[in-house]
């Protein structure tokens, strides 16, 4: 995924606003469906650090009307950060603090993406306990002296057990008990394993045990995913698994049931099993296996952040992000999908395959899944890139019970910066989210209502063009449109790559090398008028200025009395030239090129020509 620089909002509204809410004509006697009800989104008053970012985090958790927030906060020394947590009252009153130090102040971690970032949970008797920053560390744990006062944290490591081991990824929840639970990697690298350790807060004695080592094998390393408790009291745990000792692609997508009444584990069809669980499992534990001819060792299959939704009986779904072995095409993401057991087998389904509807739309390291009522719902966050940069968006999938397609529909506004989300179960009639822009340092809390039945949303296909299209300034025509170029230099190099939303060297427009005046022409045919137009040329993206630019052209655009001049552009040095387009009124936009390059090759080299308008 790629990493963001700090870069303001990508439209003129700054802080996510509401749930888009497009509502389908019903059909004939049929009820009509309710519309999606809008969430309650608010920008916390604090700002967050780089690094607050991970996809199997639990950085929220809510008890007794009041919600409670993680957080990597930045410190005055840099590459390092603070951990603070923040407490929302029913009234809205915010109160935060950051975990101290044994000398005083604000204890300091080394920033580590995807690894040190915090986890939290309360118990039944209002105590908080919070997880931090560990990436092959001892324990970093710190509990609440007051129940639910986030000002009353204090390091208490030694409450634990295995204090020789080395932890990573702790995940925790909340049992139906109040007692709580945690869930992390912990390293023995001596032995070349690295073992997945689940862990007990017992609230009648105020102590903490090892419930049970979950999963371990020789060359494997353990990556927890996730816990969620039923209404029966069953701890529900997703995990993955990885090559000895670590790999940024994991596979194998892992699920087993622990119940604490008598310390058993089961599977998906509630047959005994034991632990520890390896790699060699196979169904009904492992959901998500290798497709033929996959292994460990093949290129890039990939099980990421995956996350659980139970409710009183049980396991309703597993939401995820897949990569396949091996994919045609020049864009490569990751699907979204969903795993349920129906009773014998477990059913996957791809909820969002990248790429959906033509557009480059892959989907940001993070995922969330509840279910409540009537739907499951899927959170995750779209991203388009582009020569303009990584644009995002909050989304949400929703379907009813084991029914139908799925209907999306957009949280709040596209952003530069939007990567991570947590959710958790709208049991209590809400989803409650985290929504992180880390580069942005900021952080929000949203309450998203669930109605009776779903609402009608849209496919995603609608979202991913609306986001492909969105820039800085203005809404891109020119995406996908159709183009006429006067020479192209080679198969792959045609006109059409230089309007696909890409901006790779694989994905160029170039021009023959015999073409001493090469043209190239987009027809988006509708007259629209025009904001500017963008034209981004050149080599290797790394590079802001060179000879591989283009030199000298004129942009031109086509309105209802023929063709007009834009701009002329003489001795050019920069990768990106944006052109004005005074709102004059145009079906098609075309350069006209007199010196293709200062390269020896001399041919036009254009990564992406934009359209922007603002209608």
């Amino acid at each position: 995924m790629p990493i963001l620089s700090r870069r303001p909002a990508v439209t003129v509204a700054a802080v996510l606003l509401a749930l888009t809410c497009l509502a389908a004509p019903a059909e004939a006697g049929d009820e009509p469906s309710p519309a999606r009800p809008v969430p309650a989104i608010e920008r916390l008053p604090y700002e967050v650090d780089p690094s607050n970012q991970a996809g199997w985090w639990r950085p929220l958790d809510s008890f007794q009307g009041v919600s409670y927030v993680a957080y990597n906060a930045p410190a005055s020394t840099a590459g390092q950060h603070e951990v603070h947590l923040a407490s929302r009252a029913a009234d809205g009153t915010w109160t935060t603090a950051c975990l101290p130090a044994a000398s005083g102040g604000c204890v300091t971690y080394g920033d580590d993406i995807g690894h040190n970032q915090p986890s939290i949970v309360v118990d039944g008797d209002g105590r908080i306990h919070a997880f931090v920053s560990m990436h092959n560390h001892r324990w970093r744990y710190y509990q609440s002296t007051r129940a639910g006062d986030v000002t009353s944290m204090a390091e208490a490591a030694a409450q634990l057990p295995d204090r020789d081991l080395f932890f990573t990824y702790p995940v925790t929840v909340r049992g139906t008990d109040g007692d709580a639970y945690v869930l992390a990697r912990a390293d023995q690298d001596a032995q070349r394993t690295r073992s997945g350790r689940l862990y007990r807060f017992d609230t009648a004695t105020d102590t903490w045990s090892r419930a049970a080592v979950v999963a371990s094998a020789r060359d494997h390393a353990f990556y927890p995913d996730d816990l969620q408790v039923d209404g029966l009291g069953r701890v529900h745990v997703l995990w993955e698994w990885g090559p000895w000792p670590s790999t940024a692609l994991r596979h194998l997508g892992s699920y087993a049931v622990y119940d604490p009444a008598d310390g058993s584990f089961r599977d998906a069809a509630g047959d005994p099993v034991t632990v520890p669980v390896g790699p060699d499992a196979g169904a009904p534990i492992v959901y998500q296996p290798f497709a033929e001819g996959e292994t460990v060792h093949s290129p890039s299959p990939a099980v990421q952040t995956a996350k659980l939704a139970v409710d009183g009986q049980g396991l309703r779904g597993i939401a995820y992000r897949y990569r396949p072995g091996s994919q045609g095409g020049t864009f490569a993401g990751f699907d979204v999908r969903h795993a349920t057991w129906n009773g014998s087998a477990w059913t996957l389904e791809t909820v969002v395959r990248n790429g959906d509807g033509g557009f480059p739309v892959d989907n940001s390291a993070t995922i969330g899944v509840t279910h409540a009522g009537p739907s499951t719902r899927i959170y995750f966050v779209a991203e388009a890139g582009g020569c303009g940069g990584v644009r995002s968006q909050a989304v949400m999938a929703e379907r009813a019970a084991g029914q139908g397609t799925w209907a999306f529909s957009t949280l709040g506004e596209v952003r530069q910066g939007l990567q991570r989300l947590r959710a958790e179960d709208g049991r209590r009639g809400t989803d409650l989210l985290y929504l992180t822009a880390p580069y942005e340092g900021a952080l929000w809390h949203a309450t998203v209502p669930r109605a009776a039945r779903p609402g009608v949303g849209e496919p995603f296909a609608a979202i991913a063009e609306r986001l492909s299209r969105t820039t800085a300034s203005g809404v891109n025509v020119a995406l996908n449109a159709t183009v006429t170029a006067s020479s192209s230099l080679r198969a792959g190099t045609e006109g059409a790559k230089a309007v696909d939303g890409l901006c790779a060297d694989d994905s160029r427009w170039i021009s023959a090398q015999d073409d001493a005046t090469p043209a190239i022409t987009v027809d988006y045919g509708r007259q629209v008028p025009v904001h500017e137009v963008v034209v981004h040329s050149g080599y290797s993206r790394a590079a802001t200025a060179g000879s591989d630019v283009l030199r000298d052209f004129t942009v031109e655009a086509h309105t209802a009395e023929g063709w007009r001049e834009l701009g002329r552009i003489a001795g050019n040095t920069s990768g990106r030239v944006a052109v004005p387009g005074g709102g004059v009124t145009a079906d098609q936009v075309r350069l006209l090129i007199t010196d293709p390059s200062g390269n020896e090759l001399d041919v036009a080299r254009v990564y992406e020509i934009e359209v922007r308008t603002l209608t």
